[in-house]
């Protein structure tokens, strides 16, 4: 009997559902967490009243500010209840590509197919980045949810 030398389970497939679960949401003590530092800004009044103007009746200069600073910073912005709507159907079509992706790298490493390194790390590599962009998209729905929830409705 020959002994093949079977290779570890890849990384992707133990850490990325963990991934997943870490960004899948957090308790109401978390986001409380979240937003308990105030910034004090000092400012002219024509940014004063530009700031009112941005935040009309329905938005908090808070609001605002943490909008513009999330859209700055590259963080994800919340959405309306259409976009929502999209981006959960984008985020099942991701759910199966990724599954797509788990099964062709679980065959590569048991040996149901001719095993190429350069294909291997490719394929890691995606199901990484299919992992890291459902977890914005949850967060982006998450951080929506949440705002509606409060009964406001950004954007």
């Amino acid at each position: 009997m020959v002994q093949t030398r079977r290779r570890p389970a890849p990384a992707v497939l133990v850490f990325a559902p963990m991934a997943l679960w870490g960004a899948s949401g957090t308790s109401g003590k978390e986001e409380e967490a979240m937003r308990s530092e105030v910034v004090r800004v000092r400012m002219k009044p024509e940014e004063r009243q530009t700031l009112a103007a941005l935040c009309g009746e329905k938005r908090t200069a808070s609001d605002v500010i943490r909008l513009l600073f999330r859209n700055q910073a590259g963080l994800p912005l919340p959405v309306g209840p259409i976009e929502a709507d999209h981006l959960r159907g984008t985020n099942e079509e991701l759910r199966r590509v990724g599954i797509n992706l788990n099964q062709a790298v679980r065959a590569m490493n048991e040996g149901r197919v001719g095993y190429e390194p350069h294909l291997d790390a490719a394929l890691r590599k995606l199901l990484d980045a299919v992992f890291r962009l459902r977890a914005d998209v949850d967060l982006m729905l998450r951080i929506s949810r949440r705002d509606r929830r409060g009964g406001v409705h950004r954007l």
